[in-house]
């Protein structure tokens, strides 16, 4: 009996339409035909209505190894999630954004790490599962407070997974339609607002610190 192929996320599977390949080139091989990039318009119109979960879901990962950068990647977020939470059906961004081009190579990181370091997502994700519990309009409420919170320059490492895990699963609720998910990712971001909270005069002496160093 052939072996069943691996469960693939759709956030996986729209990469892999737009070109991205996580296989590591062999010697010898001929390499594939393919555009070396894709702009961020192309990205937002591949998802259809699910538009809103791949970019955020995109845009999430991608700002995962970039300390210090992720304020662009947090603002660029909570645009979108904003746009959710007034009820937009597809996202919106200028046209100097949507014009803007991300390498074939940068995508092909992004499904590395999907395919090696968060398999256990697509194991644990179906998709058309408790669909009431999907609620746009509080999912993009949820994803722009996450943002902010991504957006600011916590001079932490790792400190950006703490907003990003929480986008990405808001994401896959959106792409799989599944509402396990999204109730976890509400549950995540109520966490993060209760320690930011918490540890709110921590967060505002950084931001502080971080004035007084740049004026």
């Amino acid at each position: 009996m052939a072996a069943r192929p691996p469960r693939r996320l759709r956030l996986d599977e729209l990469l892999r339409e737009l070109g991205a390949d996580d296989a590591k080139p062999s010697a010898g091989a001929p390499e594939r035909v393919r555009a070396s990039s894709v702009t961020l318009g192309e990205l937002v119109d591949k998802a259809a209505e699910g538009g809103f979960g791949f970019v955020i879901g995109v845009l999430a990962l991608l700002a995962i190894p970039f300390f210090g950068l992720s304020t662009p990647f947090g603002l660029a977020i909570a645009l979108l999630g904003a746009q959710l939470a007034l009820g937009k059906q597809r996202p919106w961004l200028p046209k100097r954004v949507r014009a803007r081009h991300l390498s074939m190579a940068m995508l092909d990181r992004v499904l590395r790490l999907l395919a090696k370091r968060m398999r256990w997502l697509a194991r644990m994700t179906t998709r058309r599962r408790y669909e009431v519990l999907i609620t746009p309009r509080w999912i993009g409420f949820g994803i722009t407070l996450l943002a902010l919170g991504l957006a600011l320059p916590l001079p932490i490492p790792g400190s950006n997974l703490i907003f990003i895990i929480p986008i990405l699963i808001y994401s896959i609720a959106l792409l799989e339609r599944d509402g396990v998910w999204s109730t976890l990712g509400h549950l995540c971001t109520v966490i993060d607002m209760t320690l930011l909270v918490v540890f709110g005069a921590t967060v505002i002496a950084v931001l502080q610190s971080v004035w007084n160093w740049i004026t």
